[in-house]
């Protein structure tokens, strides 16, 4: 007669609650020395009625079971600090820091500011904590104290979208623990930044109507305008636009294109450059060195476009950013796939580029409504 197989026992399984919306509670049910108790973990399961539900639930999931992994490794060291080496006793803010100096090793200077302003956030709520002390209730202390923070400049309180910005950076710091072998599991795995973010803002773009306007109207400085027009046709960031220079600009058989590594993710961008985009560089080419744009400040050019707004008669509030969105929205608008326009902007998935053709279906409906006005 076959042996029978002994099942494994796990101290700590996954269980479902059905709540009355449909929804599942995800708890933990931990069976440890004799005693039984249960951690509501605020994570819920969806209908999945779309594939973006099952995304999201795949995501839920994904958290929960990180969790899980963590309650038994604590149980299985005694609940000592889940650690793989004396390293996890580093301090998180050095260890953040060190994350930040590894970001610009690799290229990624854009991110220095950003690991800079959530590691000032990360000092004032707990600068002793050690790595090994980071945990889901940690994270959630840190989102709750960044809501009571305000910017040094502005005196309001933090957007949603900044405290999941500095939370996203202890996030991949963590990740980078866990690639060496520092920690066991990424407890930030159990955060859903989409939650702390709330429902998605919808970006502002300017209509072709609107970009007519702006190429019409006066500006107080001429260097904004050209270098504003310019990233409305071909989608490039502020920061990337500051640092283009002339060698990165190839004209080839006639055709100019430009390739660049992108400040934001350090990703190499491919762009062929369109007439419109091409009339708006500089008409005296200087050495392969130079910067081809020289703009000022930031604040300076937020100032600009606002005033650059009003001449043309355009009530949106216009940040440079928007010329990006801009670009995104005529490409979608013209007829460009997604995959080609996520290319275009340089995503490195189409999922962000997703946003703008939910854009591009709002535009589509209000067109077809409009025939409800003529009867």
């Amino acid at each position: 007669m076959a042996r029978t197989k002994k099942i494994e026992s796990t101290p700590v399984r996954i269980r479902f609650k059905e709540l009355e919306n449909g929804n599942k509670s995800i708890y933990l049910d931990i069976y440890y020395e004799k005693k039984r108790r249960y951690e509501f973990l605020k994570l819920y399961l969806i209908p999945e009625n779309s594939s973006e539900a099952r995304k999201q639930n795949k995501h839920t999931m994904k958290a929960a079971d990180a969790i899980r992994a963590q309650r038994i490794l604590e149980i299985s060291n005694n609940r000592t600090p889940v650690t793989i080496s004396e390293k996890a006793k580093v301090l998180l803010v050095d260890w953040v820091n060190e994350y930040k100096n590894r970001s610009i090793q690799q290229g990624k200077t854009s991110s220095e500011n950003h690991v800079h302003s959530a590691l000032k956030q990360l000092r004032k709520y707990n600068a002793k904590a050690r790595l090994c002390d980071v945990d889901k209730d940690f994270l959630d202390g840190f989102v709750e104290f960044m809501k009571g923070q305000k910017a040094r400049r502005t005196k309001v309180p933090f957007a949603k979208k900044t405290i999941s910005n500095y939370l996203g950076v202890i996030i991949t710091a963590l990740n980078m623990a866990v690639d060496d072998d520092v920690l066991s599991v990424n407890p930030g795995l159990a955060i859903d930044r989409k939650a702390i973010c709330g429902e998605e803002t919808p970006r502002e773009y300017l209509t072709i109507d609107e970009v007519r306007k702006l190429i019409e109207a006066d500006a107080p400085r001429a260097d904004v305008k050209i270098a504003f027009l310019f990233s409305c046709f071909c989608g490039l960031r502020l920061s990337d636009v500051r640092a283009l220079q002339w060698k990165k600009i190839i004209e080839d058989n006639g055709n100019i294109h430009m390739e660049l590594r992108q400040k934001k993710t350090g990703r190499m961008l491919y762009l062929p450059l369109n007439k419109q985009a091409q009339a708006y560089l500089p008409h005296t080419k200087r050495s392969a060195e130079d910067y081809v744009f020289s703009l000022p400040c930031t604040s300076t050019i937020d100032l600009q476009l606002k005033k650059w707004a009003q001449n043309a008669g355009i009530n949106k509030k216009l940040t440079y950013h928007m010329s990006r969105h801009t670009f995104a929205t005529m490409e979608l608008t013209m007829g460009a796939d997604l995959y080609t326009t996520s290319q275009l902007l340089g995503h490195a998935d189409v999922e962000t580029t997703q946003v703008y053709a939910k854009i591009i279906d709002a535009k589509k409906e209000a067109a077809v409504l409009l025939i409800d006005s003529l009867f």
